[in-house]
């Protein structure tokens, strides 16, 4: 059985969504798809204090080290929530999102596996609905055949811009100082969504 088979149903996203976050006027939002325990979370909303960071991860025991983190630090624009990244895709007005991070996905890499990998067509369809004209996607992985999978998908979908500017300074990811210190190859896609 898969993991996310044997899941627990999450909430509807909405539903734990802090209030105000989607209201007309309330800072920019942006997803953390995948935030696992939420480090990159907590450091890019004490970075980005302007914005709401929104956390997404479907494992529950990670969602509530992230939420720990959150309130241990006092931030106000940070959450996490449980729930699947295309599910909470589909739950968001449309054009509500000012950047989407997807952070070293589990690249499943065995070839008979990559059809479970979260980043597929439907998935960046789903990631161009929410995000707003100029909105930003980063996807950062280390696996190749994964990254070159993602940019042959997202060449295909005239909406994604590629954007070879870096998007802003980034905290790195507990992932990312990983691999990093073990000089393992990173690979860093950005895209914005077009303005018309």
């Amino acid at each position: 059985m898969e993991p996310w088979q044997d899941d627990p149903a999450p909430a509807a996203p909405d539903e734990e969504i802090p209030p105000g976050w989607l209201e007309p006027g309330a800072p920019p939002l942006i997803l953390d798809i995948g935030c696992h325990r939420g480090s990159f979370l907590v450091d890019l909303a004490a970075l980005r204090p302007e914005a709401n960071i929104l956390g997404i991860e479907k494992q529950a025991e990670r969602v509530q080290r992230a939420r720990g983190k959150v309130r241990r630090l006092g931030l106000t624009n940070a959450w996490a929530l449980q729930s699947r990244g295309l599910e909470t895709l589909r739950a968001l007005p449309r054009g509500s999102v000012q950047a989407v991070h997807i952070l070293f996905p589990d690249p499943w890499p065995k070839r008979k596996h990559a059809t479970r990998r979260m980043v597929d067509t439907e998935f960046l369809e789903a990631v161009i609905g929410v995000l707003a004209p100029g909105g930003f996607l980063r996807f950062v992985t280390d696996d190749a055949p994964y990254a070159d999978a993602v940019r042959r998908r997202a060449a295909k979908l005239p909406a994604l811009i590629p954007d070879d500017s870096p998007g802003g300074d980034f905290p790195p990811s507990t992932f990312e100082q990983t691999f990093l210190e073990q000089q393992k190859p990173i690979h860093r896609l950005n895209w914005r969504r077009a303005t018309v």
